[in-house]
């Protein structure tokens, strides 16, 4: 009997704990959805009037020269939409843990407009980018980003001729 009533007692005990295991799983799929959602929709089919559903008012991308506001973050998105407005994005990869989401994605299209701080080319690209989001409420409230400037001015024929750029071994 007091074998039967601890095993009861353990099951008892496993499942009142699994509401809570639960919870922070459903709360990071919430937050991959919305990461989701930002770069297929919003960036991707440049539904750019849908940023501030993804994103938190005192929102904040970090960079290595300065912070940006929501504000400026939307309009390098326009920047870069003017610039291809055929650019697509697919997520690749995402992880979740606590309140952060990891997004490896690609993006995709023709540079056929002057944007970005680069002139028309007419050329096609493909680049690759890691982006760090910080989730606060349902919404993201910080990013950082990383992604392949490099490869980008290569195909858009942007490098001089003749430029030629150490190699660097990974690890």
């Amino acid at each position: 009997m007091q074998k039967k009533f601890a095993f009861v007692l353990s099951l008892l005990v496993v499942a009142m704990t699994l509401p809570a295991q639960a919870q922070p799983a459903s709360v990071q799929e919430k937050n991959k959805t919305v990461a989701r959602t930002f770069f297929e929709e919003v960036l991707g089919q440049g539904k750019l009037e849908k940023y501030s559903e993804s994103h938190a008012g005192d929102f904040v991308a970090h960079s290595a020269s300065h912070d940006f506001t929501l504000a400026e973050d939307l309009a390098a998105a326009r920047e870069e939409r003017k610039a291809a407005p055929d650019m697509q994005f697919a997520v690749n990869h995402m992880v979740a843990e606590g309140d952060l989401v990891v997004v490896h994605w690609t993006a995709w299209g023709t540079q056929t407009q002057a944007g970005m701080g680069l002139p028309a080319t007419g050329k096609p690209f493909k680049v690759f980018g890691m982006t760090l989001f910080r989730f606060k409420a349902g919404k993201i409230s910080e990013e950082w980003g990383m992604w392949d400037e490099l490869s980008l001015l290569k195909q858009l024929g942007l490098l001089p001729p003749g430029a030629v750029l150490p190699s660097i071994p990974h690890r």
